[in-house]
């Protein structure tokens, strides 16, 4: 039961398959399993190079004898197993050879990756048209609402030509609110876009009768107050020059209601707006200063949209709530001035409905387009759980086998050879491309936010980021196409012990120069901010503008700061992403020698001394198809109640409902991409009832 059947010379003299999969070396296998007989023992003890993995003997198990020397029953069991094995590790369109069975997958993978990549374009272009119109729209409210706010402000510059928009004394303050309430009050009068207020006293019959526009003048009445609310300590007083202070929190909101008096004299003089807030007990005088936190003037306008993505430009409606904050959280005298602005849609500005006459066709297309991708990604999700499924239960008929009838244990990485990672990563990027679908349908229906917007934004391009990953599998099935796939495999494992090294010294880099240099350097200010100034350095980038950045106010920290940068640039590009770079190269010599030999050595293993004991299949065989046809292989759910097999069942089921609502039509001969339960193939001569054997017929090589 222990004779060896190969040496290890044979191993030696397999050569390299580029997919490097369990299937290329069962083949190899088969082709020096002839020479197993006439190797002598001298031969095996010159020959004990092999690469084998740990826990293993110099020589395999002879499986061949020892499903011999087995009872009926449990030979059928194993040579059954060993069949449905080779099939298991046969690629697509190996499988199609011998099936003659449609490659669904491939064929259903490549019509998702069109239609994803439609749907991503489309919505790309819709994202881009929403960004653009809240930028502008920041834009147009910056400059509408703060006093001194200039174009060259809206630039990204870096480092920035200007210090941050502030005020400094009260008299700026109150110059800025007058600045502000005249501009609310004004919004449609001396604007040019389309701004109205944010009011629901107007009715369709409003504006029917007057035929009027959104501009349309409006009652000083109608216009909603701005909301003034006040983030402050509840109290600070003095005493023979003592401060108390009473620490809570307190934050209150009240409506601005300003007369139309006040707003026409604040529009002749802002400075005049003081008066009117004394009257309603609100001054920003020195004490002031410790006891105001934030004080933030909020107002709601709404306003027009014209999508130039669309084909008729359908008008869309859109609610700013706009968030002017005075930032004296500080208390250094220097007031921060921000502008935030939440856009929201509307389905009605004012009363007025706003619809288009007829459904533009390029809403129609990305319609039908959400829906075939959705029905892609189901039915791309449920072959590939299925064939995980399947998989599993493979898995689970092989352990059992092994440990029960062989009494020998399977390990751990013959069992990580079941699980096929790219069908995994392929149920994730369906997923997300389903969860992002539905998001995109609930924004075509205007029933969104910018949150709603992110996130299909993330899903659908994770999606297809995954999607498009995922058709590297098929590479590696030709030799010339996959040296990427090989170089990643081989390297991978080196990488990531080499990173862990190189992340502790990154880290221990980055918290030493945030906590030193952060407080006089704006790039080392915040930790990611520092993270990513030191991953710049590493690519070399910024080098000059990192040491330009740190202040020169303490000599201490300059020099310190500059040795930092000195050793990090010198330690991480000269050292680290040298060596980085050399075990990427060192994989890459590996794959390239392995391509130009025709003798290496790979990994035994259990699993693949089994199966290379079977017969060689020959793809062009004429009973080929017998050979592996279902009813000579594993049925997995015999005597099986699991979830698995629940699951599977459930699937199968589903698959017949499908198949027999295709019968008939043009279409039947594609309805059975899943189907285990199809009979052998009668007539051939090779195919014959192997005499006492309990399991049904079996291929007798």
């Amino acid at each position: 039961m222990h004779a060896a059947a190969y040496t290890p010379n044979d191993y030696q003299m397999v050569p390299f398959l580029s997919d490097g999969t369990t299937r290329g070396c069962i083949r190899q296998l088969q082709m020096v399993r002839g020479r197993a007989s006439n190797r002598t023992r001298s031969s095996q003890a010159s020959s004990q190079s092999v690469n084998t993995s740990e826990g293993f003997d110099a020589d395999p198990v002879n499986y061949e004898e020892a499903l011999e020397q087995l009872p009926p029953d449990e030979k059928d069991l194993g040579e059954r197993l060993r069949r449905h094995l080779q099939f298991f590790f046969l690629d697509p369109m190996e499988k199609w050879k011998v099936r003659r069975q449609f490659p669904f997958k491939l064929a259903l993978q490549i019509f998702k990756i069109i239609l994803v990549t439609s749907q991503l374009i489309l919505f790309a272009e819709m994202r881009m048209s929403h960004v653009d119109f809240m930028e502008d729209t920041n834009t147009v409210m910056r400059h509408k609402f703060l006093k001194n706010w200039d174009d060259d402000r809206d630039a990204v510059q870096y480092p920035p030509s200007e210090g941050r928009y502030a005020v400094y004394d009260g008299k700026g303050i109150f110059e800025h609110l007058g600045f502000i309430i005249t501009a609310y009050y004004s919004i449609q009068n001396e604007s040019f876009a389309s701004f109205s207020y944010d009011s629901h006293k107007f009715s369709i019959a409003h504006f029917m009768s007057r035929n009027a526009s959104l501009n349309a003048g409006i009652k000083f009445d109608d216009i909603p107050p701005m909301q003034l609310c006040f983030d402050r300590i509840a109290s600070v007083t003095v005493k023979n020059n003592t401060y108390e202070f009473d620490i809570n929190n307190v934050y209150e909101c009240s409506a601005l209601n300003l007369t139309e008096a006040e707003v026409a004299s604040i529009h002749e003089d802002p400075m005049r707006v003081e008066e009117a807030f004394k009257k309603r007990s609100i001054t920003f005088n020195p004490e002031d200063a410790l006891r105001i936190s934030k004080m933030i003037l909020k107002f709601s306008l709404r306003t027009i949209h014209f999508a130039p993505v669309t084909a008729d430009q359908t008008p869309e409606c859109y609610r700013i709530n706009v968030s002017l904050i005075f930032d004296n959280s500080r208390h250094t005298g220097q007031v921060h001035v921000l502008i935030q602005t939440e856009i929201n849609y509307e389905h009605v500005c004012n009363g007025r409905i706003l619809k288009g006459s007829i459904l533009p066709y390029d809403t129609v297309l990305m319609a039908v387009i959400d829906v075939l991708v959705l029905f892609m990604c189901l039915a791309s999700l449920i072959l590939c759980s299925r064939a995980l499924i399947k998989a599993h239960l493979l898995k689970n008929k092989t352990v059992d086998f092994f440990e029960k009838v062989l009494q020998q244990p399977i390990m751990l990485s013959d069992r990580l050879e079941f699980v096929n990672l790219w069908y995994v990563m392929i149920l994730v990027n369906d997923v997300c491309i389903i969860i992002g679908t539905v998001c995109k349908v609930t924004i075509e229906f205007r029933d969104f936010d910018n949150d709603i917007f992110t996130m299909t934004g993330i899903l659908l391009g994770v999606g297809t980021l995954l999607v498009y990953v995922g058709v590297l599998r098929y590479f590696k099935f030709f030799n010339k196409y996959n040296i990427l796939m090989l170089t990643l495999k081989k390297s991978l494992p080196n990488i990531m012990r080499f990173l862990s090294c190189a992340a502790v010294l990154y880290t221990g880099f980055l918290f030493a120069g945030w906590l030193i240099i952060g407080p006089y350097s704006m790039k080392f200010r915040t930790l990611s901010s520092c993270s990513e100034a030191l991953f710049s350095l590493v690519n070399g980038d910024d080098m000059f503008a990192t040491f330009y950045t740190i202040a020169d106010s303490n000599t201490t920290i300059k020099v310190f700061g500059t040795i930092y940068i000195y050793i990090f640039v010198s330690l991480f590009i000269y050292v680290v992403l040298s060596l980085f770079i050399a075990i990427i190269m060192d994989a890459y010599e590996v794959v390239k020698d392995r391509y130009a030999s025709d003798e290496h050595s790979f990994e035994r293993s259990t699993l693949r001394d089994f199966m290379a004991t079977a017969p060689a299949i020959s793809l062009d065989a004429p009973n080929i198809q017998a050979q592996f046809a279902p009813s000579n292989l594993l049925n997995l759910v015999a005597g099986n109640d699991s979830n698995s097999v629940r699951a599977l069942e459930a699937i199968d089921r589903m698959r017949d409902r499908i198949r027999d609502s295709l019968a008939g039509t043009r279409f039947e001969s594609f309805a059975n991409p899943i189907h285990d339960g199809q009979p052998a193939t009668p007539g051939h001569d090779a195919f014959q009832l192997r005499n006492g054997s309990a399991g049904g017929p079996v291929f007798d090589p």
